[in-house]
C-alpha cells in the first residue's frame, strides 16, 4: 500500500519536472528564435546607441555598445535595402557610383587597357550586379598575364597552376586543381567605403565543393606561385581614386601575412578600391580598373554594405569585416580587347 502510493507520486513529480522543463524550452524557444519572414537585422541597438550617448555602457553592461560591435537586434535597417548604410543607419537614397576613372598615369600617360574581366556578384537573394574591369596589358603584362590566368573560365584545367602537372592526373595518389577565382572565389572583406577584398578562402574546399563532395582526402593545395616576374613590375599610377584594380606586389598569393598555409594563400588575392587609399602604395600596385558607369555604382553599393561584427572600438580604426548579408559570386568570364583604350 504505502509502496504504490511511493510510486505514484513519483510519477506525479516526474510529470511536474517534464511539464516544467517543457514550458521552460518553450519559452526560450519563443525569445531566442526569430520569425524568419520578419527578422530584420539591425548594426547598432536603442541600448548601445543610449549607453554610448551617456558613457556608461560598461556600467550597464551593454557589452555590443561598449566594444562597438556591428551586429544584432532590431534597430538596424535592413541589410538588403540598399540605402542601408555600413553602420546599421537609413539613408535618404541608395549610394550613387563616382566617377569612372580616367585610363590615365600619374605622369599623364594614357594607360591601354588590353583584357578585360567580368565579376557577376549577388547581394542577398534577389540583387545583381556586375563589375566590369579593364587590365593594363601593355604597362603591366606579366601581372596582366597571372590575373588573365586567375580568371580562366575553363573550371577544370583552367588557373594559376604552381605545381608540376603531373600531379592533375589521378596516378600520382593525390588530388589537385589550378587555383581559379571561378572556383570558390568571393568577396571576402569590406572595409567600408574605402576597398573590396576578393579571394579564394580555401582551395580545398573550393576543390570539394566543385566535385560535390563534403571532404577531399589527400589535396594537395597550389603554393604561392613565382614572384620573380610580377615583383618586377612597377605599379600602373597610385591608389588615388576609387575603382582601380589592386594587387600585392609580388602577384597573386602574396596578400597576406605571409604565414598562412598553401591551402589559405589566395584568401586575399585582389582588391578594389573605392576611395583614395594612400595607405595601399606601400606593398601593392594597380594593374587596372572599373571601365563603366554601372559597375561604379555597384562597387559602391557592395562597399556600403554592412559587415559582420568587428572589434571596433577594441583597436582603434577597425571596422572591416565580411559582408553581413549573403554575398556570392555568381559568374566570372575574361576576354582580351585590344582595341580598347578609352573607358566606357
Amino acid at each position: 500500500m504505502h509502496e504504490r502510493k511511493d510510486n505514484s507520486m513519483e510519477t506525479t513529480k516526474r510529470r511536474e519536472f517534464i511539464c516544467q522543463t517543457l514550458s521552460i524550452a518553450t519559452l526560450a524557444t519563443t525569445v531566442v528564435v526569430p520569425s524568419a519572414a520578419n527578422a530584420v537585422e539591425r548594426a547598432v541597438g536603442g541600448a548601445e546607441i543610449s549607453c554610448r550617448e551617456e558613457g556608461n555602457c560598461l556600467q550597464k553592461f551593454e557589452i555590443d555598445g561598449a566594444v562597438g560591435w556591428n551586429w544584432g537586434g532590431k534597430d538596424r535597417c535592413d541589410a538588403t535595402d540598399p540605402r542601408c548604410g555600413p553602420d546599421g543607419s537609413l539613408r535618404d537614397a541608395p549610394p550613387s557610383g563616382k566617377a569612372v576613372p580616367d585610363p590615365i598615369s600619374d605622369e599623364g600617360i594614357p594607360l591601354k587597357i588590353t583584357d578585360t574581366i567580368q565579376i557577376e556578384i549577388a547581394v542577398g537573394r534577389k540583387e545583381i550586379g556586375t563589375l566590369n574591369i579593364g587590365l593594363y596589358g601593355e604597362v603591366c603584362p606579366s601581372s596582366t598575364k597571372q590575373m588573365m590566368d586567375f580568371f580562366s573560365e575553363n573550371i577544370y584545367s583552367g588557373g594559376l597552376l604552381s605545381t608540376s602537372k603531373l600531379m592533375l592526373e589521378d596516378g600520382l595518389g593525390v588530388q589537385t586543381a589550378p587555383v581559379s577565382f571561378i572556383k570558390g572565389g568571393n568577396l571576402q572583406l569590406i572595409y567600408p567605403q574605402n576597398r573590396l577584398d576578393f579571394g579564394i578562402a580555401s582551395q580545398s574546399v573550393a576543390y570539394a565543393k566543385m566535385k560535390r563532395l563534403t571532404k577531399v582526402d589527400n589535396f594537395v593545395a597550389q603554393p604561392r606561385p613565382n614572384k620573380e616576374t610580377i615583383i618586377g613590375e612597377k605599379s600602373a599610377r597610385a591608389h588615388k581614386y576609387p575603382g582601380l584594380l589592386s594587387i600585392p606586389k609580388a602577384g597573386l598569393g602574396y596578400g597576406g601575412s605571409g604565414l598562412e598555409s598553401d591551402d589559405e594563400a589566395f584568401t586575399s588575392s585582389f582588391q578594389i578600391t573605392a576611395n583614395n587609399v594612400p595607405s595601399m602604395d606601400r606593398d601593392r600596385k594597380v594593374i587596372g580598373q572599373i571601365i563603366d558607369t554601372e559597375s561604379m555604382d555597384f562597387l559602391e553599393r557592395l562597399a556600403s554594405l554592412p559587415t559582420q561584427k568587428g572589434l571596433k572600438g577594441v583597436i582603434p580604426g577597425q571596422n572591416s569585416g565580411p559582408p553581413l548579408i549573403k554575398v556570392s559570386v555568381t559568374a566570372v568570364s575574361s576576354s582580351s580587347n585590344d582595341t580598347m583604350g578609352e573607358k566606357s
